[in-house]
């Protein structure tokens, strides 16, 4: 009886921990692409001639927390902003780079401020043009230790063209 306890709670702890954990990954994983996403596009939709780009770029910060409710942006992740422009034609530059707010220790996979981007090998970006990279890294830890996942990094990117004109000024 009790070899046959031993091996039910462990079928069943193991299919408990399963589906909670498990459901709780892909959810913050979808949550981070979608973030990615809705950053990348709602970036591209500032108009530069209003003024004040940094502040709303704050406000988007905030905004991503929002879309990852629940989990906390401020220590285990971070939004990354960047703008890519080819102004000569020659190569592809980050002409600027802005993270979110926190204490979370992040790089961006695309590269630095006023570097050549890593970027896709079917992006490109064409003489004069400029694109907007929103870049989410985010820490996922199980809230039942090592069991089913270990603590991993989730990162999702999405890249989008401004809409009004390039955004291609540091904003300050």
């Amino acid at each position: 009886m009790a070899v046959e306890m031993a091996l039910f709670l462990f079928f069943f702890s193991t299919l408990f921990l399963g589906t909670f954990e498990v459901p709780r990954f892909l959810l913050l994983g979808q949550k981070v692409e979608r973030a990615s996403a809705s950053m990348a596009d709602l970036v591209a939709q500032i108009d530069p001639s209003q003024g004040n780009v940094e502040a709303k770029i704050d406000d988007l910060f905030v905004a991503a927390s929002g879309l990852l409710e629940g989990y906390d942006l401020a220590t285990k992740g971070r939004v990354i902003v960047s703008s890519i422009a080819n102004p000569t034609g020659d190569a592809e530059v980050i002409v600027w780079q802005v993270m979110s707010p926190g204490t979370f220790e992040a790089i961006s996979k695309l590269g630095e401020a006023n570097t050549a981007p890593t970027l896709p090998g079917d992006l490109v970006v064409r003489e004069g043009e400029n694109i907007i990279a929103a870049e989410i890294v985010f820490l996922y830890e199980p809230l039942f230790g090592s069991i089913i996942y270990d603590p991993r990094t989730l990162y999702a990117r999405s890249f989008t063209r401004p809409r009004f004109t390039n955004l291609t000024d540091i904003p300050d």
